[in-house]
């Protein structure tokens, strides 16, 4: 099975041609207010662009289309571990309207092989069967305990993807809508998942 495409890497933050306030996405001061409001209250740290940030991901954590644009970025730790919040707004096509979604990132205790994971809400037999893909089908199996599904399907997610050292979901893979309830459950499911586990697919 063929790993996913990366995202180009990107030289500096120099501004970006087709991201001009004429051609790029609309501005939202109020989008903006909001997250420095959360940034002073958890002792954050807010970025109003920070393209560098999806750097390296693969592009199936991200919709298909023309790379977007990171917006009003968070980041700092959460029960100690690293994460970064911020919107992506994109478009389907070059002609289609701009398009939000959020995105939670939280950091992995070590670098492991790529895993998209998948439910699909209302299609299990509730014995907490999900479909999972990577070129690593024993690290699926083992990550993927009864206690891991349970929580994915608690919390409501549909779609997730591992790469690297980094736990990724879009607010479009389900999973609880404002900010601090989906870090507090993507930091959740990383903890649910033994020790052992991470030490034996950790990768240099």
């Amino acid at each position: 099975m063929r790993r996913p495409r990366l995202l180009r890497a990107l030289v500096g933050e120099h501004p970006d041609p087709a991201d001009s306030r004429a051609t790029g996405p609309p501005v939202d001061p109020a989008r903006a207010a909001e997250r420095q409001e959360l940034a002073e209250v958890h002792g954050w740290t807010y970025a109003e662009r920070h393209q560098g940030a999806i750097q390296g991901w693969p592009r199936t954590a991200l919709p298909p289309g023309p790379i977007g644009r990171v917006r009003h970025e968070l980041t700092g730790r959460h029960h100690g571990r690293p994460f970064r919040i911020f919107d992506y707004v994109h478009q389907g096509s070059a002609e289609s309207p701009w398009q939000r979604i959020e995105v939670c990132a939280v950091a992995l205790p070590v670098l492991v092989p790529y895993l998209y994971i998948r439910d699909f809400p209302g299609g299990g037999d509730g014995d907490g069967d999900l479909y999972a893909e990577g070129p690593e089908s024993g690290f699926a199996v083992e990550l993927l305990s009864e206690s891991v599904r349970d929580d994915v399907r608690r919390y409501g997610f549909t779609d997730i993807v591992m790469d690297r050292d980094v736990l990724i979901c879009t607010s479009d893979g389900g999973g609880p809508r404002d900010p601090e309830s989906r870090l507090e459950a993507l930091t959740d499911i990383v903890d649910r998942v033994p020790a052992d586990v991470w030490a034996r697919w950790g990768r240099d």
